[in-house]
């Protein structure tokens, strides 16, 4: 099999599945522009593993415009609107519709009328006794201006978080957790961080975002529902890392 034949089909397959396990938008690919390139090198493939290949390919078109037919139903569901068809409602409405409207929308939150000198007084001295926000919550937090920031690996070691053993052995025990877990599927990645308290909940992801970055674990996301999956590797695998946030809060 010539390598060069297939370069287009395994560039096409590596694109779809990258926007099948990301969030990327599934209109991004061009499925028409693709399929147009894959019936162009049709007639060069003579092997029976090239047109294997080529069916590979289109399966993956498959699955975009799938997720392209469910991106479109989310918006729908959601009651989403495109910013251009209301602009042209609005150009659309009568004087007396679009002050109704207005009337109906506008909710302020002060009024003329309910001011008085005794409010302004009060007002004044609200802002000329404020404390500056350079010093406020000084004794619990210390001087205000630390900005956030990242937090490495020896910077948790260097503050005492954990020891560098202790970070080791976490790191192995949750791998094998994870790989029994799993077991060659994949686990929802909130049920499998969530701990006894909020402290444990981020030790564990913290944990697993190590597992991630060094090939010991997958990450995929679903953009459509909103949830994220994982799965434990026994061998570490090779590729490009993407970065993807992930927000962690105490609620289960």
């Amino acid at each position: 099999m010539e390598q060069t034949r297939l370069d287009d089909y395994l560039r096409v397959i590596e694109l779809c599945r990258d926007v099948e396990t990301s969030s990327a938008n599934p209109f991004d690919v061009d499925i028409r522009e693709k399929i147009l390139l894959l019936k162009k090198r049709l007639p060069e493939l003579k092997l029976l593993d090239e047109l294997l290949v080529d069916s590979e390919a289109m399966l993956e078109l498959a699955q975009i415009v799938k997720l392209q037919d469910q991106w479109l139903k989310s918006r729908a569901s959601a009651l989403f609107i495109d910013p251009l068809l209301i602009q042209l409602k609005v150009k659309l409405l009568s004087k007396e519709s679009l002050t109704e409207s207005f009337v109906k929308s506008w909710h302020p939150i002060a009024q003329v009328d309910q001011l008085s000198p005794r409010g302004l007084e009060k007002a004044f001295i609200y802002w000329r006794e404020l404390v500056p926000i350079s010093e406020r919550f000084k004794d619990q937090f210390g001087s205000y201006g630390v900005r956030p920031g990242t937090a490495e690996y020896t910077d948790l070691v260097s503050l005492g978080v954990f020891t560098k053993e202790q970070f080791e052995v976490g790191l192995t025990q949750l791998h094998d957790e994870l790989l029994a877990k799993s077991n060659g599927d994949w686990v929802d990645y909130r049920q499998f961080i969530e701990g006894e308290s909020f402290e444990t909940k981020v030790r564990r992801a913290y944990l697993l975002a190590f597992l991630i970055s060094e090939g010991r674990a997958l990450l995929k996301t679903e953009p459509l529902t909103g949830r994220i999956w994982t799965m434990g590797l026994t061998e570490k695998t090779k590729g490009i890392p993407k970065s993807v946030a992930i927000s962690i809060t105490g609620e289960s």
